[in-house]
This record gives C-alpha cells, structure tokens and sequence, in this order.
C-alpha cells in the first residue's frame, strides 16, 4: 500500500465514524490489496452521515452530473463522501451492509468495485478491470 493511501486510512480513522454508515469505494478497495497505488479515498456514506459532515468546516461540497445522474459530494484534503454512487443503479445501503472489513475498516466487495469499472468504461477503468482479474487468478478463493 502506498504512503498517501496509508495516510487517508490513518485521517479516516481520526474521524471516528460509526460502523454501518460507510464503505470505502472507488480504488480504495484496489488500494488495501496492493493493485494499485491510490492517491486519494472515496467513500459511500449513508446519507445522515453526508449530511452531517457537509455543515463541518473543512468540507467542501461538490456537484456534477456523471452520465445523466445528479452527484452530489463533499471533500476534505483528498478524501471524498458520496450519498449516491455512479454511474450504474447502486444501492449505497446495500454495498456499505455488504462491505468486506479490512484492517478494521468497511472496503466495497473488489467484485462490485469490477461492476463499477466495467460499467464506467473510462481508460483508467479498463486497466484496473485487467489488474483485478489478475488478482483475482492469484486468489480465486478472494472471487
């Protein structure tokens, strides 16, 4: 795992946030299995959670919209909260109650963070779709 990951993990934890409201996403699952280096750290979190973190100093709150679908999400130094995921219909309660623990924190499943990437289609995607499916030769019992 790369310093800079190693850190975003080290100030998530600072944060203290409650069990069942979050799910480390994006490449942060890629990330705790030395796939690739991440250079930054998104979450899904429960909506309350969102919403409680976006009136705290420090967080700033973004909008886009990612293929046709309203995004809404708050950032601080790198680490990004999202109530919705996309592109794709996620169910966010779902992915955080199914999420793998490890190292004591919540990481989506590598095989919906693979859906994801399949879907998303972006060049960056299609290379981590290869490393994925490379790990997951190396670790099939992980599939």
């Amino acid at each position: 795992m790369n310093k800079s990951f190693s850190l975003f993990l080290e100030q998530l934890r600072k944060f203290n946030l409650p069990e069942g409201k979050f799910a480390i996403f994006g490449s942060g699952p890629l990330g705790i299995r030395n796939i690739r280096d991440t250079h930054d750290l998104d979450l899904i979190v429960d909506e309350s959670l969102f919403d409680e973190y976006k009136t705290m100093p420090g967080w700033e709150l973004k909008s886009f919209n990612r293929d046709g679908r309203y995004i809404e999400m708050i950032e601080n130094s790198g680490i990004e909260f999202y109530k919705t995921w996309g592109p794709g219909d996620w169910n966010t309660s779902q992915l955080i109650d199914n999420a793998e623990i490890i190292d004591d924190l919540p990481f989506v499943r590598l095989e919906e963070v693979k859906r994801w990437k399949e879907i998303s289609k972006r060049e960056k995607d299609l290379e981590d779709i290869q490393l994925i499916d490379e790990y997951f030769k190396d670790y099939p019992s992980k599939f």
